[in-house]
């Protein structure tokens, strides 16, 4: 939660007074609390989620920059995974009960949102590596869809990336990057994407190993 009624009413102001840039045909993008945190209190904010057709639930992975600082933080659910394994205890029941709580939980500043001790000279590093400022011109599936023809996937990984900073927020969406990068042939964009996702995955795995 936020730390006072007054930076609550900021951030919320913050968000609603900002752009989100039209994209055609995209899905609408639902403001979150954790967005105008991001917005209000960091210079430039990289939000990643990945999620499919069966789960749309906000699990990301998040990089943003404080003045010289970079910071690596989570909003992932602890539980997913968990359904279709046996545990004895009737702890199927449980996990599941959770992972949809976490589901229905507006993405916040709660207890799903963690940093990652990874030190600051390594962050920094991969912030400049990830080239945000270059991030935001790229071209996503909406704004460089392709004729029909047959490169078809189903139940493919969606991927979306939130662009932050205190001008606005950018919403990038590719569906199954790596698919149709193979398929169609090199797109700048979906590189682009695949690059960060690639990158964030890895910091992330790292952080877990420690």
């Amino acid at each position: 939660m936020f730390s006072s009624p007054d930076k609550w009413i900021l951030a919320t102001a913050l968000l609603w007074t900002s752009y989100f840039y039209p994209l055609k045909a995209q899905r609408v993008i639902k403001s979150t609390p954790l967005h105008a945190f991001f917005q209000a209190d960091y210079d430039s904010t990289i939000i990643y989620q990945s999620s499919s057709s069966s789960n749309e639930s906000p699990n990301y992975l998040i990089i943003a920059k404080h003045k010289e600082r970079v910071y690596f933080f989570t909003y992932v659910s602890p539980y997913r995974g968990t359904p279709g394994g046996y545990y004895p205890g009737n702890l199927i029941a449980k996990f599941s009960r959770e992972e949809q709580r976490f589901r229905h939980t507006t993405p916040d500043t709660n207890r799903y949102f963690l940093p990652k001790p990874i030190s600051p000279s390594t962050l920094l590093h991969s912030w400049r590596q990830l080239q945000p400022h270059q991030f935001w011109t790229i071209k996503d599936d909406q704004a460089s869809r392709q004729a029909n023809d047959n490169c078809v996937v189903e139940h493919g990984g969606e991927h979306t990336f939130y662009l932050i900073d205190k001008k606005g927020v950018k919403v990038l969406s590719f569906y199954a990057p790596d698919f149709f990068e193979a398929c169609r042939g090199k797109d700048l964009g979906r590189q682009r994407a695949i690059q960060v996702i690639t990158m964030l995955r890895s910091i992330q795995q790292n952080a877990n190993a420690r």
